[in-house]
């Protein structure tokens, strides 16, 4: 760590001249890239992902594709992708080359078309879950075999009235289903391996707006049946779902003005426990909002994503940006955007993530765009990667580069911080964590350090307390001794 105090002063004094450098080359992109400073106000940072190669259907050799809604990327890097519109499902390889076209499956010695495909998830086996939205089932296929079906559940929870219209699917890894279903607001439909109903999971709330606190109080004075005239508040759907190999269930809301329910990551008793250190909520978009007519365009996130680093990549339907964030809620890296250009879109719908790659479905382009980290983002997601695994110090040298080539970057202060506060050199620590905006770490370190100096100085304190009351003591009696003579 005292090697990183002697290094520290000279990789900062290079870090306007490399952050210019960066800069430079990160103009020539089709996309801005941030990051935010510890005022939360927008400051240019370097590219941390580049688009590498976008393709349509005629480029791919499957045909055009027609509204495609999802897909979904198995353990092998096939990607599985539902054209909706054509009714059929495509197998792509990583580097998105045709390998295969499913358009009917086998179920009861009849072939049937897979028509209104909205969700799928892939097992390890290669067992595809196929949501068919306007038939109200998902389909279980293997080998191009139906070898069983989700359908509307038989429960006591379930009213007689609803209507199962499944969409987005995922599978945690005890091997339940967790379903999305259109027009239900009572949150995850879960189903057991057996295909069982379970019950309903991590409902979203209903946000409290003005408009929602004045229907309340108006409520309180109506009659019975004036109140049931009245518009029934529901809370907001999800977008989509995730189940992550850490156990944990991650969710997406569209139209949400709540920070909190804008991603979720959900323990198994249905709890939100998704936060930034220290606080209790915060904007997994911008923290900065633009505005249409004097209307706010909040974040949508149509898609959630967890790669096998814990990094999570979620895409808003608003700005077109995909937002990266760690698991303490640090904003990693933003790119992306609206547009007709390579690495913006125009109606994404849904992210995907496999090895060091990051894919983006676009439903309105009919193509998918695959991105890849640059050098700078690369050096980023390791620093952090080595700061969880309790390399502290190794964290810090990175943390080091990555201020050379951004000196804007929060997270490279915190990280430092945070480092330093582990080493219990408080007030290495304190420096960094002034520039970082993370007022948690920095009170926390602060505290230590206190206590460090307590601890130091306090012998020496109360010794001279001491030697200051006996000598008073002294002197009193002294002095008392002279006057009586």
């Amino acid at each position: 760590m005292r090697r990183i105090k002697t290094y520290g002063i000279a990789f900062c004094l290079a870090a306007a001249v490399m952050a210019g450098a960066e800069l430079k080359a990160e103009a020539q992109s089709n996309f801005n890239s941030y990051s935010y400073d510890e005022w939360d106000e927008s400051v240019a940072a370097p590219a941390s992902y580049q688009p590498v190669l976008a393709r349509n259907g005629l480029e791919i050799g499957s045909g055009p594709l027609n509204t495609p809604q999802d897909f979904f990327m198995d353990k092998d890097g096939h990607l599985y992708v539902a054209d909706t519109g054509n009714n059929r499902i495509l197998i792509l390889d990583e580097g998105l080359e045709l390998l295969e076209v499913l358009e009917t499956v086998r179920m009861n010695g009849e072939d049937i078309p897979l028509t209104d495909v909205e969700g799928m998830y892939v097992t390890e086996d290669h067992v595809i879950y196929a949501s068919q939205t306007s038939s109200g089932r998902i389909l279980i296929i293997q080998d191009k075999q139906v070898i069983g079906t989700i359908e509307k559940p038989v429960s006591n929870l379930v009213s007689e009235d609803f209507v199962f219209s499944p969409t987005k699917i995922g599978l945690d890894i005890y091997g339940r289903a967790y379903v999305l279903s259109k027009g239900c607001y009572s949150g995850l439909l879960q189903f057991d391996v057996d295909g069982s109903f379970m019950g309903f999971f991590g409902a979203n709330k209903v946000e409290v707006t003005a408009q929602v606190a004045f229907n309340y109080m108006w409520k309180s004075i109506l009659s019975d049946e004036q109140r049931a005239a009245m518009t029934s508040i529901l809370p907001i759907e999800y977008s989509n779902v995730d189940c992550c190999d850490d156990g944990f269930v991650y969710t997406s809301t569209v139209g949400t003005q709540l920070p909190k329910s804008q991603i979720k990551k959900l323990n198994p008793l249905g709890n939100n426990i998704y936060y930034a250190l220290g606080n209790a909520e915060f904007n997994f978009g911008d923290e900065e909002l633009s505005y249409n007519k004097g209307k706010a365009n909040y974040p949508s996130f149509i898609d959630v994503k967890t790669n096998q680093r814990g990094f999570i990549f979620a895409i808003d339907l608003t700005s077109g940006r995909v937002f990266e964030r760690d698991q303490e809620a640090n904003l990693v890296a933003v790119f992306g955007g609206m547009g007709s250009q390579l690495g913006t879109f125009t109606t994404p719908v849904a992210v995907e993530a496999y090895g060091d790659k990051i894919y983006v479905l676009d439903r309105l382009k009919n193509n998918i765009t695959v991105f890849e980290p640059t050098e700078y983002g690369a050096l980023v997601e390791e620093a952090i990667c080595r700061y969880n695994e309790g390399l502290y110090e190794e964290a810090s040298g990175l943390w080091m580069e990555v201020l050379a080539r951004n000196a804007n970057s929060k997270l490279a202060y915190n990280g430092i911080g945070k480092a330093y506060t582990q080493a219990e050199e408080y007030t290495g620590a304190l420096q960094y964590l002034r520039y970082s905006g993370d007022k948690y770490s920095y009170s926390r370190a602060f505290g230590k350090n206190r206590l460090v100096m307590v601890r130091r100085y306090g012998p020496y304190f109360i010794a001279v307390a001491v030697c200051a009351v006996l000598g008073i003591s002294v002197r009193k009696r002294i002095t008392s001794r002279n006057l009586n003579e």
